[in-house]
């Protein structure tokens, strides 16, 4: 499989970036926050998503990515959108309106190396990302894998922004 290189951008980029972790399913409010975000630190968006499902095996001069699938049975049809196809559709819908210019990278691998790597690369203000996702499945894959803030505030030297999903502001568990 072979993934293009970073997706153009949309709107004029500024001086300095906001990466945001974007996964499938998330919360429309929580991508309009990390634009809304960008947007008052005059900062562009790189949204970046770290495809579980496959690995990358080469970078090639032109930017695009050779990448196999983990589990090489798990390969779908060719006809269906991949992942990141469906991903970078959500957040074109999502972030149509966008105070800030923004643009969508894919990547492989953890998602805090992956957030990580991508802020070295465009020498981000800081990375941002959602909390958890709610459910069981979520819950246990934190416990299973870690933390991504905490991995992030533990082993790079930017600021680590947490965005709350609005369901978050109306838990009766208060700190």
């Amino acid at each position: 499989m072979s993934s293009g290189p970073d997706r153009p951008w949309h709107g004029d980029p500024t001086g300095s970036c906001l990466v945001f972790g974007a996964i499938p399913g998330q919360d429309p409010h929580v991508v309009r926050a990390a634009a809304a975000l960008a947007a008052r630190m005059q900062s562009s968006l790189v949204c970046v998503w770290s495809d579980p499902a496959n690995i990358i095996v080469r970078r090639n001069p032109d930017g695009s990515v050779d990448t196999v699938p983990t589990d090489p049975d798990g390969v779908g049809d060719p006809d269906r959108p991949t992942g990141e196809e469906m991903l970078f559709a959500q957040l074109e819908k999502t972030l149509a309106a966008s105070p800030a210019p923004w643009r969508f990278h894919y990547a492989t691998g953890t998602p805090a190396r992956a957030l990580h790597e991508a802020a070295e690369e465009v020498d981000a203000v800081a990375i941002a990302i959602g909390t958890r996702q709610p459910g069981f499945g979520s819950w246990a894959a934190e416990k299973i894998d870690g933390s991504v803030a905490a991995r992030l505030a533990h082993h790079q030297h930017r600021p680590v922004i947490l965005i709350p999903r609005p369901d978050d502001e109306q838990s009766e568990e208060r700190p």
